[in-house]
């Protein structure tokens, strides 16, 4: 039987060369390498600023408490995204306030976020699902309108783009995340990225404990430990080469390509849109399918490990169900349905060819099963 992961970490001889260099200096915490990948990933992304930290998660926490969001403050997200948009919201002791999605990009619709906005409203955060951009241009307008700040959750988006202008590099501050799972990985570690030095000193200090980092043992503000290792910068360096930019963008959106088409038609399946002003890294592939979880269930059985981002919209979750939220019909519709299928560099024609076939299978199998119609 077949073994096809969702994500596939790939490595080779230069994560280990970047990795030796790394033991051959002795310099294994946050220092030259980190210093580097900052200075490649800034000019790569077209922003001024960029600040290494430990996780994705950690960088939402920063950029919130950069621009300002404090208790009480509500900030507009969107209802389907991976729960730690939400979590970097209630660190702030922060409510969130959870807006539907639009029903082609599955990114958060501008409509409904004005919708929501209140006088506690502080900031939004539009996530690049999947890889698509958000609308930034009515983001931005809205924001500007209504003065609240926009923190970009780019941790699906490195490498896409929207508009000509690469994704993470939006609104007052945006992040990304290196995990493992990602397209390009430090295994763990995140990114902060802005134009604004005020911003940029902040972040620096905020990551190191809130110690400023011209004088050691003072601390001009609250911090934590936050920061990246020369370890896992190195492995970052190796994996956002330009060379393996370039083949893994290729790898992915040819893939992505290849399931485009050969899906085309087929009963029971809505393919991911792509809008004209974006540029998708395909960071995810998804799909909606009725009868999701049978489905994925079904390819499991067969060695295909579909993966569901995300099964629930945020407010359904256990820790958030105490929010109040408002109707959010494509988010509920999306999450039930959405079914990202194998995407990763060097993924074969065979693989995806055994993938296509099974699924195939799959929904000829439950297509008799009564089900609300996938539009």
């Amino acid at each position: 039987m077949r073994d096809i992961p969702w994500s596939k970490f790939y490595y080779d001889e230069d994560e280990k060369k970047q990795v030796l260099e790394v033991f051959e200096t002795g310099w294994f915490s946050s220092g030259p390498k980190v210093e580097e990948f900052e200075k490649r990933m800034a000019e790569y992304v077209g922003v001024k600023y960029a600040v290494a930290v430990s996780t994705g998660t950690a960088a939402l926490d920063i950029a919130l408490k950069i621009v300002g969001v404090k208790r009480d403050d509500e900030v507009i997200i969107p209802a389907m995204t991976y729960i730690a948009t939400a979590n970097a919201v209630c660190y702030q002791d922060a409510t969130p306030v959870f807006a539907d999605i639009d029903p082609k990009t599955y990114t958060i619709c501008p409509k409904e976020i004005e919708k929501l906005i209140t006088p506690r409203t502080r900031c939004i955060i539009p996530v690049d699902y999947a890889g698509h951009a958000a609308d930034y241009d009515a983001i931005n307008a809205i924001a500007r309108k209504h003065k609240l700040a926009v923190v970009e959750d780019g941790a699906p988006g490195l490498c896409g783009s929207y508009k000509g202008k690469k994704l993470c590099s939006f609104g007052d501050i945006a992040i990304t995340s290196f995990h493992v799972a990602k397209i390009f990985s430090t295994i763990e570690g995140g990114m902060l990225f802005t134009n604004n030095e005020d911003y940029y000193k902040k972040a620096r200090i905020i990551r190191w404990q809130g110690e400023d980092p011209k004088k050691k043992y003072y601390h001009p503000l609250v911090g934590f430990n936050y920061r990246m290792t020369d370890l896992h910068a190195a492995i970052g360096l190796a994996q956002t080469s330009a060379k393996r930019i370039a083949a893994v963008l290729e790898s992915r959106r040819t893939g992505a390509e290849y399931y485009l088409k050969r899906l085309a038609g087929v009963p029971g399946i809505t393919l991911p849109y792509v809008s004209p002003d974006c540029e998708h890294p395909w960071f995810l592939f998804p799909t909606l399918v009725n009868n999701r979880d049978a489905i994925q269930q079904f390819l499991l059985e067969k060695g295909v490990k579909a993966n569901v981002s995300w099964p629930l919209p945020v407010y359904k979750q256990e820790a958030y169900e105490k929010y109040q939220h408002y109707d959010c019909p494509v988010t509920e519709k999306v999450t039930s349905s959405v079914l990202c299928l194998p995407l990763y560099f060097k993924i074969t024609k065979d693989d995806q060819d055994y993938v296509i076939e099974t699924l195939q299978a799959a929904l000829e199998k439950f297509a008799h099963l009564k089900t609300a119609k996938i539009s």
